[in-house]
């Protein structure tokens, strides 16, 4: 580190002197936006306002919902997998979303990483499985108890979360990705994103500690079709 804050002294001082006096510094290149759009855009038709929403009751529409987890390995890259089967049910109130609420149940035998051994078996699903108790607790539930807006279509949803037989209070960053009748269904569906940190250790998930991180994060993704 000295030898560094050392030769950055040097390199500044070398600039200085072949520079002319009273000449201006030449200016920071300019950052170069990103040819990659921020988000995915939202289908024709699809209204970004909550209040256009019809209010009542929501029922998870489990083909188009996902809950994504990540977590470090060796404190490097992020490890990604999934849980592949998720319910949930949402009482939505468009003129104060604060006043809604919503319950998600995921089956906690259902990880799925997609990687498979030498006989063709998900023995390390099956694994991750036990660590997290899906044999003792197969259910992972959570469970709003207020919502906190934060902009137009964002807020903070507090709920508690039960994992490994053990509930602790979570904080979701939630955000309302539209919503649309759809022909096909004849039904009215709104989407959501929500994501979290958590520390595993909290609810007793401990395996591991040495190869693997202690925060995870959750991503999830879900449409709610109207009851």
């Amino acid at each position: 580190m000295r030898f560094t804050i050392i030769a950055a002294a040097a390199l500044l001082a070398a600039c200085a002197s072949t520079a002319s006096i009273g000449q201006a510094p030449a200016a920071a290149p300019s950052a170069t936006a990103s040819p990659v759009a921020a988000a995915l855009s939202p289908a024709e038709g699809t209204s970004l306002n909550p209040a256009e929403a019809p209010a009542g009751a929501y029922t998870m529409d489990a083909r188009h919902a996902s809950v994504v987890w990540r977590i470090r390995h060796g404190g490097l890259g992020l490890y990604t997998a999934r849980f592949d089967t998720v319910a949930g049910a949402l009482t939505f109130d468009p003129q104060s979303p604060a006043n809604s609420t919503i319950t998600a149940t995921i089956d906690a035998g259902s990880v799925s990483t997609g990687l498979l051994n030498r006989d063709g078996q998900r023995a390390f699903d099956r694994e991750i499985a036990n660590a997290i108790g899906a044999s003792a607790s197969p259910t992972i539930a959570f469970a709003s108890r207020s919502i906190q807006l934060t902009g137009p279509t964002t807020g903070l949803i507090t709920g508690d979360l039960t994992l490994n037989g053990q509930t602790h209070p979570v904080i979701l960053e939630a955000g309302f990705h539209g919503g649309r009748f759809i022909q096909l269904r004849g039904k009215h569906v709104i989407a959501f994103s929500a994501r979290t940190i958590i520390r595993r250790s909290d609810w007793g998930v401990t395996q591991w500690a040495l190869f693997t991180g202690e925060e995870v994060e959750v991503l999830i993704d879900a449409e709610f079709i109207k009851d």
